[in-house]
């Protein structure tokens, strides 16, 4: 069911794609082709750029590491209870192990999510919701998620989609599923 949900992610990108080629072909003399990467901007300015391919996406800043994709807010009981968990699995697991955060739940200044950066220890790349539409709404609309969080996304060392995690997940449930 996850795959098919992916598949239908793959398919709409590459029509919104191609929509968006074809329209910037009729308002230009130059053709462009339509692209599969979207880039992330953290809130302190470092670019995360992920190829989407048909089985899930590439980190370039990441190769050959499991990536998990946590969309998560500041003011969510369940994402700050699994936070320390989150921080000591990437400190633990830094060379195989990639956590990319997200915040989803509301408009907010890059230096309040500083802020609550520093204050709680973050030691992976966090995103700010002002810089995620695209990829916030790109997931929203192919796959399940109805905008609940957490909730995660793995990829496995060659990108492909490996699961997802919604609510608060054990560090050995993604242990575990990091090495199947």
């Amino acid at each position: 069911m996850k795959k098919l949900g992916f598949l239908t992610l793959i398919f709409t990108l590459i029509f919104v794609s191609a929509i968006q080629a074809k329209s910037e072909t009729n308002s230009s003399t130059e053709t462009t082709a339509p692209s599969n990467v979207m880039t992330l901007t953290t809130y302190d300015g470092q670019p995360i750029d992920i190829n989407i391919t048909a089985e899930g996406f590439k980190f370039k800043q990441f190769p050959g590491k499991t990536v998990i994709l946590d969309f998560f807010g500041p003011m969510c009981p369940p994402c700050i209870i699994e936070l320390p968990h989150l921080i000591e699995l990437q400190e633990k697991h830094k060379d195989e192990l990639q956590f990319i955060a997200v915040q989803v739940q509301m408009p907010m200044e890059n230096e309040e999510l500083a802020k609550f950066v520093k204050k709680n220890g973050v030691n992976y790349p966090v995103v700010n919701l002002n810089d995620a539409w695209d990829i916030v709404s790109f997931v929203k609309a192919n796959t399940n998620w109805g905008g609940q969080i957490p909730f995660m996304l793995m990829f496995d060392k060659q990108g492909r989609l490996k699961t997802t995690y919604l609510g608060v997940v054990s560090s050995d449930k993604i242990i575990e599923d990091m090495k199947k």
